[in-house]
Formats: C-alpha cells, sequence, structure tokens
C-alpha cells in the first residue's frame, strides 16, 4: 500500500479493524481463561464465542487484506491486477459477516438461558424466541450473500459476466432492522433478572453497567446504517453512468465510498464479541482487583428502603414481587438466606459464571438474619403483594383502577398519555409519508389507496381483535382457570403497552429496507405492522383513560388525551412538510432521498418504543379486574343488562351501536384525508393517468394557502375541538345546562353530515370557500372517536376489555369505503359526487347517538353521575366491599401454608360469600334493577322502555 498522490481511506480502514480484532483476542482469551481456570466449566456459549472469533479473524482479515489491494480508494486508482483479489476479499466479507453477528448473538442467548433457568419463565421463552429469530434470520441473509449473483462465480470473479447481481449495499441496508431489533431485545432481555437481584448497591451497579455495554453495539451498528445510506447516497448520482471496467460491490465507486461501511461492520462485530464477553470476566477481575467489586470499609448489607406496603409496616430487606412478568415465586432470583447474627453480601460471581446457573446465589459468608427479614412464607407474601421491588427502589403496588383518586388519576393518566403523543407523531406522518412513497415509486391511485387501508383496515381489524383483547384480559383467562400455584400471568394494561409497543418499533424499522428498495409489498407490510402495534396499544389505553379516575369524568380523560394525540399529528406534519419531505418538487434523485431522510424519525421512534417499553415494565400501573368492573355497574341507575330490542340486553345494543358507529366515523375521516386535495382541487385532479396529482408546497391556481397547509390547518381544527368536547365534559356533571357527552355527540355528528353534505353539492369559482366546510368537517369529527368510545364502553360489567377491543376494531372501516369512492370516480363520476359517500356513512354513525338520545333506558345509563359519596364508597370499597384481590392473596397464603386443598375452596366460598353479603347495598339511585337477584337473571323479562 504505497503512498501516492490520490486519496486512500485504507490506512484508517486498516488501522481500526487491526485494533479491534487485536482486542477482541485479548478479551476472549481473558474469557476462556476464567471458564477453564477460575470457574473450570466450559459451557456452549462459549463455544460459539469461540466460533465467533474464528469468523471474526476471517471477516477482518479480508477487509485488512482488502486495504493492501485497493480498498478505500476510486475505482480509477485500483490497478487492474487488484481487481481479482479485492473482489474475493469482498465476497468473503459479505459471506462472513452475518454468521459472525449470529453466532455472537447466539452465545449470549445461550448465556442468557442459563441465567434465567430458575428464575424467570418469561426470560427463557424470549430468549428462546430471539435466539430462533437471530438464527433463521443469519441463515437467510447468509445464503443470499453467497447466491447474491448468478452466476455463482460472477460474485468473486471481475471477469465472469453476471446476469443478475444484488448490490451488497443494498443487502446490508436490508438486514439493519433485524440486527437493531435483535440488539435491543438482547440488551433488554437480561435486564428483570438483574434489577431484582438482592445484591449491595455497588455489586448491583457494576453488573448492570457491565451488560449495558451491550448498548455500544446498537451504537456502532446505527453508525454504520449512517455509512451505508451514505455510500447508497454518493452512488445513486453514478448509477446511470455505465462503467468501463470491473464494478466492485456491484455498484460504481464501490471502494470508496462504502470502505468506511465495512470497517464498521468489522467494528461492530468485534464490538458485540467484547460485551458478550465482559459479564463472565467477574471472577478475574475479582482475583486482581478486588476493591473494585467490594467496597472493604461498606457495611456490605442489602440494598433497602423506607417504603411501607399497604398496612403501613416497612419493607426492608423484603423479597421483590417480579413485576407481571415473574413466574410468582414467592423465592426470588436470589434468595435471602437464614443465617447468623450478621449481614452478609449475596455475590453475582456464582450466578453468572457456574454450570447449573443456579437462581439462588450462595453467599461466601452465611446471611446472618436481619431484624427487618420476614421468618415465615406468609408474612413474605404479604411484602410481596402491597410492594413492588425492581432493584433500586420499593414502589407501592397502586390500587385498582376505578378507586384512584383524582390526583392519583392525573399521575397514572399523565404518564399512559405519551402513548397518545406517540401514536398521534405516526398517524401525522403516515398521510405525508404515503404520498411521498407513491410519488417516488409512482404507485398507482389504488396501491396509494392500499398503503393507508392496510393500516387501519389490516392494523386495526386484526390487532386488536387476534393480540390485544388476548394480552389484556390474559390475566383473566387465568383466574378462570383457577390455577392454584399462585404464579402471576402475563396480562392486564402495562402488558399490552409493551406488547404494542414492541409490535410498533418492529414496523417502524421495517421502513429501512422499504425506503430502500422503493417496494411496495415492503410498505404495505410496514403499514400493516405499524398499524397492528399501534391498535395494540389502542386496545389498552383508551379504556386506561377511560376507567382511571372518578367515573363522572371519563369523557373529559379520554377527550383531553386525544386531543393530545392531535397535538402530536399536527406537530409531524410541520415536521413532514419542513423537514423530512421538502425534496419532492425537486429532480428525481432528491425524491428518492426523502424517503432516505425520515427513516431516521422512523429509527429515533424504534428507540424510543425501545425504551417505553422498559419504562412501563417498571412503572407500576393501576389494573382492574373483570369481577370489578362488573361490581362497578351496581351505582348506575339503570340496569346494563336489561333486556331491550329483540331481547337484546341493553349493553349489547350500545355495544353493538358504537362498534358500527366507529366504523363508519373512522371511514369517513380517513376518506376525507385521502382524497383531501382532489376535493380541494376538483378541476384539476384530472385522472387521466392512473396516479395521484403530488402534493406540493406550492399552492395550486386559486388556492391561498398550499394543500399540505389547508391540512393542517385541518387537523389543527380537529384538535382543538377535542380540546373544547373535554371543556363541556368537564362541566357536564356540575351543571344541568351544560349538554351532556350525549348530546354534544349528537350534535357534532350531525353538523359533520351537513359540512360532508356542503363539501359534495357545492362547486364555488373559488376553492378556497370550499375550504370552509373541509375544515369545518374536522372541527366537528375531532369528539366523534373519545366519545363513542367512552359511551360505547358505559355499563359493559365484566365485558369491558372485550368491547374495548371491539370498539378499537372499529377503526378499521377505512379498509374499504376508500375503494368506493375512488371506483365511483374510475366509472365517469365526479370526486364531489362520489365523496357524497362519507355524509352517508356518517348518517350510519348517528343511530348510535339517536339511540342514546331516544332510548330512555339508555339515555339514563349514559348520562349516570355517580355522587361524591357513592365516588367515596368505590375508592374505599376495599375495606367495605368485595376485593378480588385481597380473595386471591388468600388463596394463596393457604396454598404456600400448606392447606388442604378442600380447605382452601371452603376457605374461598366462605370469604366469597361474605364479601358478597357485605357488598349487597344497592345504589340509592338504581331504581328498577337492584330490587332482587332474580330480577337480574338472563332469563328477566324486560321490556324496552
Amino acid at each position: 500500500m504505497a503512498s501516492t498522490n490520490f486519496p486512500n481511506r485504507g490506512y484508517a480502514v486498516f488501522a481500526v479493524t487491526a485494533c479491534t480484532l487485536i482486542l477482541t483476542t485479548f478479551v476472549v482469551l481473558a474469557r476462556l481463561y476464567c471458564r477453564t481456570r477460575i470457574v473450570r466449566s466450559v459451557t456452549w456459549d462459549d463455544y460459539f464465542i469461540i466460533c465467533a472469533l474464528a469468523l471474526a479473524f476471517g471477516m477482518t482479515f479480508a477487509i485488512d487484506f482488502a486495504c493492501f489491494r485497493g480498498l478505500g480508494r476510486h475505482d480509477e486508482d485500483v490497478p487492474d491486477s487488484y481487481w481479482y483479489s479485492l473482489r474475493r476479499c469482498e465476497y468473503v466479507f459479505s459471506v462472513l459477516y452475518n454468521p459472525a453477528l449470529m453466532a455472537t448473538k447466539t452465545s449470549v442467548l445461550i448465556f442468557y438461558l442459563r441465567l434465567s433457568k430458575n428464575t424467570q419463565k418469561v426470560l427463557r421463552f424470549a430468549s428462546w424466541a430471539v435466539l430462533g429469530l437471530v438464527n433463521l434470520a443469519g441463515a437467510v441473509l447468509t445464503l443470499i450473500n453467497i447466491f447474491q449473483c448468478r452466476p455463482l462465480p460472477a460474485a468473486y470473479d471481475p471477469l465472469v459476466v453476471p446476469t443478475y447481481c444484488i448490490p451488497i449495499l443494498t443487502q446490508f441496508i436490508c438486514s439493519a432492522p433485524i440486527n437493531v431489533v435483535t440488539d435491543l431485545a438482547i440488551l433488554a432481555l437480561p435486564l428483570p433478572v438483574l434489577t431484582s437481584m438482592r445484591l449491595p448497591r455497588r455489586q448491583k451497579v457494576i453488573l448492570i453497567l457491565t451488560f449495558a455495554l451491550g448498548t455500544f453495539v446498537t451504537v456502532v451498528d446505527v453508525v454504520r446504517i449512517y455509512y451505508l445510506e451514505q455510500a447508497i447516497t454518493q452512488n445513486s448520482s453514478l448509477t446511470q453512468t455505465t462503467p468501463t471496467g470491473p464494478v466492485l460491490g456491484h455498484t460504481p465507486q464501490f471502494a470508496w465510498y462504502a470502505s468506511f461501511s465495512l470497517m464498521w461492520s468489522a467494528v461492530e462485530v468485534n464490538v458485540g464479541i467484547i460485551c458478550a464477553c465482559i459479564p463472565t470476566l467477574k471472577p478475574l477481575i475479582r482475583r486482581i482487583l478486588p476493591a473494585m467489586l467490594v467496597d472493604p470499609n461498606a457495611t456490605r448489607t442489602y440494598e433497602k428502603d423506607t417504603s411501607t406496603d399497604g398496612n403501613g409496616s416497612s419493607s426492608q430487606g423484603r423479597p421483590h414481587n417480579g413485576a407481571f412478568f415473574t413466574e410468582g415465586r414467592i423465592t426470588p432470583p436470589a434468595q435471602a438466606h437464614i443465617g447468623h447474627s450478621r449481614e452478609s453480601e449475596i455475590s453475582a460471581v456464582d450466578f453468572l459464571t457456574t454450570p447449573d446457573m443456579s437462581s439462588h446465589a450462595h453467599p461466601s459468608e452465611h446471611l446472618d438474619r436481619s431484624p427487618t427479614v420476614l421468618t415465615s412464607a406468609t408474612g413474605t407474601y404479604s411484602a410481596v403483594e402491597n410492594s413492588i421491588y425492581f432493584g433500586f427502589v420499593n414502589m407501592r403496588r397502586p390500587k385498582s383502577m376505578i378507586r384512584t383518586s383524582v390526583r392519583d388519576s392525573f399521575k397514572y393518566c399523565t404518564v399512559v398519555a405519551i402513548l397518545f403523543l406517540l401514536w398521534g407523531f405516526s398517524y401525522g406522518l403516515l398521510n405525508q409519508l404515503n404520498d411521498a412513497v407513491s410519488t417516488v415509486a409512482g404507485m398507482s391511485i389504488a396501491e396509494t389507496i392500499g398503503l393507508s387501508s392496510i393500516y387501519f383496515g389490516g392494523g386495526y381489524l386484526l390487532g386488536p381483535l387476534i393480540v390485544g383483547e388476548w394480552i389484556l384480559r390474559h390475566d383473566e383467562h387465568s383466574r378462570s382457570r383457577k390455577r392454584l400455584n399462585g404464579h402471576d400471568q402475563i396480562g392486564g394494561y402495562r402488558a399490552t403497552f409493551i406488547v404494542g409497543l414492541c409490535c410498533y418499533g418492529v414496523g417502524t424499522i421495517m421502513f429501512w429496507p422499504s425506503a430502500v428498495l422503493t417496494s411496495f409489498p415492503g410498505f404495505m407490510i410496514c403499514n400493516f405492522v405499524v398499524g397492528f402495534g399501534l391498535a395494540i396499544i389502542e386496545t389498552g389505553a383508551n379504556p386506561f383513560i377511560v376507567f382511571c379516575g372518578p367515573m363522572d369524568y371519563a369523557e373529559m380523560r379520554l377527550c383531553l388525551a386525544q386531543g393530545i394525540q392531535g397535538i402530536a399529528t399536527v406537530l409531524s406534519g410541520l415536521l413532514a412538510q419542513n423537514v423530512f419531505f421538502t425534496k419532492l418538487d425537486n429532480s428525481d434523485s432528491k425524491k428518492a432521498s426523502a424517503l432516505l431522510d425520515v427513516q431516521w424519525t422512523y429509527l429515533a421512534i424504534t428507540l424510543l418504543c425501545a425504551a417505553l417499553a422498559l419504562f412501563f415494565y417498571y412503572m407500576p400501573l393501576p389494573e382492574v379486574t373483570d369481577a370489578e368492573m362488573e361490581h362497578s355497574t351496581r351505582y348506575l341507575p339503570i340496569d346494563p343488562k336489561k333486556r331491550s330490542f329483540g331481547g337484546l340486553q341493553l349493553r349489547t345494543w350500545t355495544l353493538a351501536l358504537a362498534v358500527l358507529a366507529q366504523w363508519t366515523a373512522v371511514a369517513a375521516q380517513e376518506s376525507m384525508s385521502i382524497f383531501f386535495q382532489e376535493i380541494l382541487t376538483p378541476k384539476t385532479a384530472m385522472y387521466v393517468t392512473d396516479s395521484l396529482p403530488t402534493e406540493t408546497l406550492q399552492p395550486p391556481p386559486g388556492l391561498a394557502v398550499s394543500i399540505p397547509n389547508y391540512l393542517l390547518i385541518a387537523h389543527t381544527a380537529f384538535a382543538v375541538s377535542r380540546f373544547l368536547t373535554a371543556y363541556l365534559a368537564y362541566l357536564s356533571p356540575t351543571h344541568p345546562k351544560v349538554p351532556q357527552p350525549r348530546t354534544v355527540l349528537s350534535i357534532t355528528t350531525g353538523l359533520c353530515v351537513v359540512c360532508g353534505i356542503l363539501v359534495a353539492a357545492l362547486r364555488p369559482t373559488n376553492p378556497n370557500l370550499l375550504a370552509i366546510p373541509v375544515v369545518l368537517f374536522f372541527f366537528f369529527e375531532g369528539p366523534l372517536w373519545p366519545l363513542i368510545f367512552t359511551l360505547g364502553l358505559r355499563g359493559q360489567g365484566k365485558r369491558t376489555k372485550r368491547a374495548a377491543a371491539y370498539i378499537t376494531m372499529g377503526a378499521s372501516g377505512p379498509a374499504f369505503w376508500p375503494f368506493v369512492i375512488y371506483a365511483i370516480v374510475q366509472h365517469g363520476g365526479s370526486i364531489q359526487t362520489a365523496f357524497s359517500v362519507v355524509p352517508a356513512l356518517l348518517v350510519i354513525t348517528g343511530f348510535f347517538s339517536l339511540f342514546l338520545d331516544l332510548k330512555r333506558d339508555a339515555r339514563a345509563l349514559v348520562d349516570a353521575r355517580v355522587g361524591a359519596e357513592d365516588q367515596s364508597r368505590i375508592q374505599d370499597r376495599a375495606n367495605r366491599d368485595m376485593d378480588l384481590d385481597a380473595i386471591l392473596a388468600a388463596r394463596r397464603r393457604a396454598s404456600v401454608n400448606g392447606l388442604p386443598r378442600d380447605e382452601e375452596k371452603a376457605g374461598f366460598l366462605k370469604r366469597f360469600s361474605i364479601a358478597l353479603g357485605k357488598g349487597n347495598g344497592a345504589s340509592p339511585q338504581r331504581r328498577s334493577s337492584d330490587q332482587t337477584a332474580s330480577d337480574h337473571r338472563e332469563a328477566t323479562n324486560g321490556k324496552p322502555g
């Protein structure tokens, strides 16, 4: 690599890759010394790390040798004699890269499986799932790299003319989502085990920081993606020119532009191996630097805290509960051993290095009994039941959702409002992104509509029903099976948030390969997964806001949360206009780069989803059982089970009409958004070609502002109306003259129909006049979703969670109706004629509000107001009425104390009967529905009211 006058990046590439390989080799040798000489146990994860080192050595050697054969130079500066060796080095690197990552991650995941052998079942299941994903994806990508050209020798022989080759840069950028997702999963998986270990603070901090070093792998992967994108962007201007000589990587100037990408790929593999080895080096570090892990001057005690449980007793020194992602055992991963009279540490050396990976850490010294350590299993469970321990602090378990005070309701709803902000931002990008994709990829109208339809019609149809409802009610399934082992189940609102965030994050990172390939199927899959994840989140977030707090202000809370979602939509629209898609008016090459610009935003959203999932894992949120929801219907003035039209229960009619109203309202809203430009410019939107008119930042002839700006104004009106409705809902319980939420729903639905008719009928010469009813349409459309959702859940009782999934599924209306409008236009109708479908849909939406206004029992159900006395009774129900959590706790304590199953069952039935007897008093407001138990049977001859 003699010095010349031409630019050469090879020196930097060689230095960085060689140094990281030397450091990696040193760390792996240190690991093997620990395993063979100190721990004297070599396991499968050690074998895989040796395999990863061998592959990393081959890959790095290929890059370093390529630096002596032209890597880092421009094509014209590479001698002809170097091309053969350079091509072979590039091929060897591409083949070895994915197996090296696969071996490294497999070693880490096998280590996790041993780590969680006797601790957390979910961690083992997740580790197996990620292990399967890593190896399946790695095998597929390796085969693609091996057979990247037809014929095969064309991949490494510059003299063979290929018939087809996959560009190596495209392969790497398309595999980036898998790497990022698995990196984040591997980083997050051990945190529940690590944070739940009972260790001295110094050891716990060191342990968590040791595993958190995997963050560097994700950072390096992001840097690598940046250089890959730069290489693709810089090469895009050269793809239209035919190269005169050999081409490396199947793209011109590959040796120059991709040199840093290959360097960071080698760094990613080597850093990954180092991070995989560091947790196993503790025995060596403890032998060399013992003071680093153990402070000889410290008291060497367990972490303690000053929080108290529900009974006011101290929870210091008590084992953790493990939250909801545990097997629910009373014994934590590092159980406190009862010993003599002094306190000692529990070391993590054996926990991280012994072959059996026992969940019980064996301390070097016997642990003394502290005065605060409980000596009975019953007392231990009492501590577990009332507090949540997650490593550094004990947090009191929140009480039931429907018993939260106003202060607690504000706190919890503010936390969950973050999710509304997130999906509002995503929704705001949706239309802009679909239009940009349509412009860049030259999609037809049907394909562009399909991007929105798969988001709502696919994601919102399947997400709530298949996953959302199942996760939300999974704890209820376990109760119905009456398991006696006391294991906590995966379910509830918090679990629904975490699962939804994971699905949403996967969908956003999938945008990377779709943007690079400008693939219509890729964007369809991406939109489906994003919609699927957001639908799961909405299945839990909307009812959480509705029921977390005083019942009288449910509509106000959801309208405020949905108003926050509207603000995020406006902000994301502003960013899309002024930052992301400013290049759409330029040349074709710059249009393509606009998609590459926005993908960094989606990467940031993916990382935010991972952070929020961890946040919600550790954040204690109130839950509510089906039994508690059924009990809360006692305070309603009418029995929701009362028979109505056709013999169906009143709550069944309410739910069915709410789902229908939601389905048609969202269909009307999205139809307006999809055809927004065509409605404002009906004379210029000529469908001569099968493609949508391009949205630009310049106003069309006759319009005062551009189409995107008009859409921002409409979305702003949409958000403002939700805040105004929230204010009316705040006043309605205490001001009789303020209209009830059902009345507001009727008024806004009717005005939406009027505005829709005006849009379809008016054909003014000045198109700005048509913008008035369009913006008003969005203004009156704003409150429909939160009001329909809240009123539809009223009185559902034990069916509330399932009802929330059904109403969320109602957002799937756009799967069908935009295509109806498109078909009318394609068969000769004008866009305004086709738009008459929208007011017709809103007329169907109005059936729900009419039912609530005209049906006396329905009116009494949704207008129900719980006074201060009844609200206090609900909040204090733990001491007065049936508390299912206390009953389950009693059953678990009986199981721990070894009571026979028959005695336990008798105790449960006795407590259940006593609780029902205490809670049998009816609300004084309830007139005709709580007379006797027989009045509430399913066979009651109720007549329509």
